[in-house]
């Protein structure tokens, strides 16, 4: 009889301190991610990238100047593009009247998601970008390269020449994450050869 009680004992026991152990625990954390050569950390699925403003958050654009800065060797630049969120349709044509000239129609250029404006040294984002996931901080990466490239001065033989970089940085950063340009963007090695090459 004394031998039960004492295994009763035991497992009540053993049952209290495994619920201790288990209130002690901290609670999960999300998923983070630390931005290679800052100090700077991804916590995938937070929304934590536009302020309560609306403006998107200068910690996050830092980190990705640093981090391209040391990723492909460019000096770091001091000078923030303006960043701007409009309708996808205006991201569209800024794109393509610039390529095709006022007037042209674009409207079946669905794969076009921000733009970088050299002159006024602005990025434009789709009005609902949040960069919650490394696809959304992707584009923000790729537009950034084109702002290093305006302020750098760097010239290229075609406009498509300009995207080598700029696809080659959005790679490496949804790689961060165990992702691609494949992945995430339907963009294979045909696609981007056709969309990175001058073709004359």
């Amino acid at each position: 009889m004394f031998r039960i009680l004492f295994c009763c004992v035991a497992i009540i026991l053993v049952v209290m301190s495994g619920s201790v152990r288990a209130l002690d625990l901290p609670p999960p954390t999300e998923s983070e991610v630390r931005v290679p050569g800052t100090d700077y950390a991804i916590r995938l699925g937070t929304t934590h990238f536009r302020e309560p403003n609306g403006a998107i958050s200068q910690d996050l654009v830092a980190a990705i100047v640093t981090w391209l800065s040391a990723e492909f060797s460019l000096p770091i630049i001091e000078h923030q593009p303006v960043i701007k969120f409009v309708p996808a349709k205006e991201i569209v044509a800024r794109r393509y009247n610039s390529i095709l000239g006022p007037g042209r129609s674009a409207e079946d250029q669905n794969d076009t998601v921000a733009v970088y404006h050299d002159p006024t040294q602005t990025i434009y984002l789709a009005h609902n970008w949040n960069g919650s996931t490394p696809a959304e901080q992707s584009i923000l990466v790729h537009e950034m390269v084109h702002h290093f490239q305006n302020l750098l001065r760097l010239r290229y033989e075609c406009s498509q020449a300009r995207e080598e970089l700029a696809y080659h940085a959005q790679n490496r950063w949804l790689g961060l994450f165990g992702s691609n340009l494949a992945t995430d963007f339907d963009i294979d090695g045909f696609s981007l050869l056709a969309k990175t090459k001058c073709f004359y």
